[in-house]
């Protein structure tokens, strides 16, 4: 691509040089000859070269040079105009049919039963159970105690204390120390070579036709009917239920409370203290102290050594080759150089150092020693002890009160009551009535369409391209070694010693003793108890009744009906109406620029290009 903008560049100057020369006519015709010669040369010869560049500005002293304006490709952003689609919103009014209840106000009759109370008055004989109190004499039996002193023989057991010797077996520990062989897994690491298959990355670049969905808009002229709203005022007529109140006597009965005194008689259990002495026996704990031996183990802390293999590596910036960014895929690059298509970034990569050393390890290990402590032991002895004991009784006695009973008796009362009633009185008012005029109206309207369109564009993707490398692993193996440990085993052995032991034995002992007995005399005695009995009584008293009688009456009742009635009421919504505009967008597009350059003109008198002249080469 760049050999053909050269060429392409060259034909320019040329052309320019023979349009602007001093030759004759001749002359002109042998340039342009040897313009046409020059213009079918190879492609290979290129541009020319530094010493050829500064050999023409050397002549440009002597012969003269023309400014020459060459055309450059130049990225340039553009301000374009793009119709753009906005929605504004409308607020539009249309007729709505609403259903509404009216209300109206009918009168009705009915009849109806009412029983009619009829106070009326009868004498009624009753009989009463009257309570009658009378006195009666009753003999009761009592028991009456009566104390003696007695003498009383019984057995005691005695204790009494002796020292036997005993013979018991102590297990008295000892340790030994043995030694022990065992095995350890000592690690280490080797390195192996392996291969490994790597995907490497590979850019490429395909071409793909897709399709774009474009919109436009027309505008269509549309005709609606409109519903106009016509306001009207009507006189309507109501009837009103107007509420009253009446002032009626009322009789009713009231259960009026009194309270009387009546005398009760109840038992009451009333407590008491006896106090008793008695014999308790009592184990008293006697404590001693002892000394004995005891094993102790701690954990000592051990320092040892440990291998410890770990990555060391750090991230390393590395170039790598990578497609070119530019849109124009290479073709219309201005700075990429020859190898357009391709460009060197940078990249963080991972560089592992594995690194082994020795690291210190505290562990920590059990040791066993013997301390002395001292411990208390408890042992208990058997002593008898005598002591007071409370014992709780009770005995019933007979006692009287006077209870409060509350009784009713039945009262007749008057009172006024206000009755609510209502009467009906018939009204005016002014009602709105709204009605609905049809009108036709033209608008119009922006339909939105779209269009299909192919277009092609092209496309980077990778492929993963397989390659076999080799590489270095260290791989942690173990080997096992035999080691020697002592250690330290505790054992008993057995002995026999003797001790002298407390014996405690109980002895009977015959003793006498003086012991209060009480014995029970029965006695007959004499007492007056007041006594009830019910008799019945007839009596006589006046019996106030009703009775209802029914009676059959008719009465005028209104009625709230509801008829429903559908009306046209106008309703106001919002409608998104689409408006075209054209909106500025910035695009980058690749235009030719003029640029003027110095070309130094032939020293000869032909008056060309000293690089297209056939006599100057």
């Amino acid at each position: 691509m760049r050999k053909e903008m050269t060429k392409q560049w060259l034909v320019a100057l040329m052309a320019i040089g023979i349009a602007g020369g001093t030759a004759t006519a001749g002359e002109s015709a042998d340039a342009a000859s040897d313009t046409q010669v020059k213009t079918e040369a190879p492609a290979d010869q290129g541009m020319p070269s530094a010493e050829s560049s500064v050999k023409d500005g050397a002549d440009c002293a002597t012969a003269g040079c023309r400014e020459v304006t060459v055309m450059r490709p130049q990225y340039v952003t553009e301000t374009r105009m793009v119709p753009t689609t906005t929605y504004e919103t409308e607020t539009r009014t249309r007729m709505k049919q609403i259903r509404r209840c009216v209300a109206r106000v009918e009168t009705r009759e009915q009849t109806y039963t009412v029983n009619v109370p009829h106070r009326k008055t009868k004498t009624e004989t009753y009989k009463v159970q009257v309570c009658v109190p009378y006195t009666e004499e009753v003999s009761y039996d009592v028991r009456v105690p009566v104390t003696k002193e007695v003498e009383e023989t019984y057995t005691a057991k005695v204790p009494v204390t002796e020292e036997v010797e005993q013979t018991y077996t102590v297990n008295v520990p000892y340790q030994e120390t043995k030694t022990q062989t065992y095995t350890v897994n000592v690690p280490y690491i080797e390195e192996v070579e392996r291969e490994v298959t790597v995907n490497v990355p590979t850019k490429k670049t395909r071409e793909v036709t897709y399709q774009v969905c474009v919109p436009y808009t027309e505008m269509v002229t549309q005709t609606c009917n409109v519903q106009v709203p016509v306001r009207e005022m009507k006189t309507q007529k109501y009837m009103v239920n107007v509420p009253y109140y009446e002032e009626v006597e009322q009789t009713y009965t009231v259960c009026v409370p009194y309270t009387e005194e009546v005398e009760q008689t109840y038992t009451v259990c009333v407590p008491y203290t006896e106090e008793i002495e008695r014999e308790v026996t009592v184990r008293v704990p006697v404590k001693e102290e002892k000394t004995g031996t005891r094993k102790v183990t701690k954990c000592v802390p051990v320092t040892k050594t440990k291998t410890v293999t770990c990555d060391q590596g750090s991230y390393e910036c590395q170039a790598v080759e990578v497609p070119c960014g530019n849109a124009c895929g290479g073709s219309a690059c201005g700075g990429c150089g020859d190898g357009c298509g391709t460009q060197v970034a940078y990249r963080r990569v991972w560089v592992p150092n594995v690194v082994t050393k020795e690291v210190p390890v505290t562990a920590y290990e059990r040791q066993t020693t013997e301390e002395p402590y001292t411990y208390t032991e408890t042992s208990y002895k058997t002593e008898t002890k005598t002591q007071t004991v409370q014992v709780r009784k009770t005995r019933m006695e007979e006692r009287t009160r006077t209870i409060p009973v509350t009784k009713y008796r039945n009262e007749e009362r008057t009172r006024t009551v206000k009755v609510r009633k209502c009467r009906q009185e018939e009204r005016t008012r002014e009602v709105p009535v709204v009605k609905y005029v049809t009108e036709t109206r033209t608008r119009e309207v922006p339909v939105r369409k779209t269009r299909m369109e192919t277009r092609t564009r092209e496309v980077c993707y990778t492929e993963m391209v397989p390659e076999t490398r080799t590489r270095t692993v260290k791989v942690r193996k173990c080997r096992a070694e035999e080691r020697t440990r002592e250690y330290t085993v505790n054992k008993c052995r057995t002995e026999e010693r003797t001790r002298t032991v407390p014996v405690t034995k109980w002895v009977e002992e015959t003793r006498t003793r003086t012991v209060p007995k009480t014995t029970y005399e029965t006695e007959t005695r004499t007492r007056e108890v007041t006594k009830h009995r019910m008799e019945t009584e007839e009596r006589t008293r006046e019996v106030t009744y009703v009775v209802c009688k029914p009676e059959t009456r008719t009465r005028k009742y209104d009625v709230t009906v509801y008829d429903t009635v559908t009306e046209e009421v106008p309703e106001e919504y919002t409608v998104r109406v689409p408006v075209q505009s054209m909106k500025e967008v910035q695009v980058k597009v690749c235009r030719p620029v003029e640029t003027t350059v110095q070309v130094p003109l032939c020293p000869t008198a032909c008056g060309a290009v000293s690089a297209s002249c056939g006599t100057c080469r």
